[in-house]
């Protein structure tokens, strides 16, 4: 089996629980600054800890409470970066209020856009359907890169 299914397979294995397909675009250049895998991954961690941060409060960083989610980042030369992810909606957090929490905190981000989609899969095969868009080969550069796994969680023991 090669690279590609193996990242395919462990990322069906360690599946995101109560999901959110989320895509959030990045702005290509801020301040002189062009966007690269790098600072995607800045950009997404400093997202990550404000949403984590919004809806966990003190015990995100205290207790080490955080959202499961995968994220997948994605360009090339006839599409902007973007990222696709899959983030795990809090049981005690109405939807709606969820996606005002994503949009803010992408929007305070430095590279974050105006463009983002946000959807609740309304079945298993909206999950599976998602999953297996977000991890196509195309437009990917290096599909074994493309997988943000510092700012992914899902496969951390819970």
């Amino acid at each position: 089996m090669d690279c590609q299914n193996e990242i395919r397979k462990f990322c069906w294995d360690h599946r995101v629980p109560n999901p959110v397909n989320v895509t959030l675009t990045q702005r290509q250049v801020v301040d002189g600054q062009w966007i690269n895998d790098s600072v995607s991954e800045q950009n997404f961690r400093h997202f990550r800890n404000m949403l984590n941060k919004a809806i966990f409060g003190n015990s995100y960083k205290r207790f080490g409470k955080q959202l499961s989610m995968l994220v997948v980042r994605e360009h090339d030369s006839t599409h902007r970066h973007h990222i696709h992810a899959i983030i795990e909606q809090p049981e005690n957090r109405p939807l709606s209020r969820f996606i005002y929490d994503i949009d803010q905190c992408w929007q305070r981000t430095r590279f974050g856009y105006k463009q983002i989609h946000i959807e609740k899969p309304d079945g298993p095969e909206r999950e599976d359907g998602w999953l297996f868009y977000s991890l196509k080969s195309r437009t990917k550069v290096d599909f074994s890169s493309a997988i943000d796994w510092q700012n992914s969680t899902c496969f951390e023991s819970r």
